[in-house]
């Protein structure tokens, strides 16, 4: 597998059609869910960390904030652009690795959402966005942490499927290896199959918690998914932690 996988695979026309199942309902939860436990000022500034296709930058730009965002993918930027400009929604996306942000500003509320997190294999680099965010939030900000829980990953891993979406086929084997799971997916159109492939950390709760503390945050809640039932190590899907600078 290649240690840089989301290059090739985020920018695939296919990656929105292997996740049309995360739909605008899910994403309405987790938005709602946040403006239920934090409460911004008016004019607030948000940075959405790996913001993709711009679905949750573009509900707060609605709602009057002042939106950032910026993912690795100029795919899924244009489209978060798109959307963007026919909202007439005004937000500042730009291409950057999350490695390496130019950022200058500072923020009342940053968003890493979908489980944007663990693609790297180092702890180091996997960290280093939180550490270099941790001078860019501003006091009594806020830090939405979603991420999946990886004890349901483990107890719950179905190890294969295939599905059929919008006339092409979408084959996956998943396996938990070196505590990370890793994911083979297969796409076949018309005329080719194409090969692609995931690869995440499995970092605990606990985990989460010391690197979040080391860099100045305090977790204020957590929640197990976006229906904002509280966090179960053993049955929650999902690890949806609220932190504050």
């Amino acid at each position: 597998m290649k240690s840089e996988w989301f290059k090739d695979w985020f920018s695939s026309k296919f990656y929105l059609d292997v996740y049309s199942h995360r739909n605008d309902l899910d994403a309405e939860k987790l938005l709602k869910l946040i403006q239920n436990n934090i409460e911004l000022t008016e004019n607030a500034k948000i940075l959405d960390v790996a913001c993709g296709n711009g679905r949750h930058s573009n509900y707060f730009a609605e709602l009057g904030y002042n939106v950032v965002g910026f993912d690795l993918s100029n795919n899924l930027l244009k489209i978060a652009q798109k959307n963007s400009l026919e909202s007439n929604s005004k937000i500042n996306y730009f291409c950057a690795d999350v490695r390496a942000i130019p950022l200058k500003s500072n923020f009342d509320l940053v968003l890493n959402l979908f489980t944007s997190f663990g693609y790297f294999y180092s702890d180091k680099e996997n960290f280093s966005f939180i550490n270099f965010l941790s001078n860019h939030i501003k006091k009594n900000g806020y830090f939405v942490f979603d991420y999946l829980n990886p004890s349901f990953v483990k107890n719950n891993l179905v190890k294969t499927s295939e599905r059929l979406v919008k006339e092409i086929t979408i084959s996956e084997k998943r396996k938990i290896k070196n505590n990370r799971v890793e994911k083979e997916i297969l796409i076949s159109d018309s005329k080719n199959m194409h090969r692609f492939y995931e690869s995440v950390q499995l970092y605990s709760f606990n985990e989460i918690i010391t690197v979040f503390k080391n860099n100045g945050f305090n977790a204020v809640n957590t929640f197990g998914n976006y229906s904002e039932d509280k966090y179960d190590e053993n049955v929650s899907e999902r690890m949806v932690i609220i932190f504050k600078r």
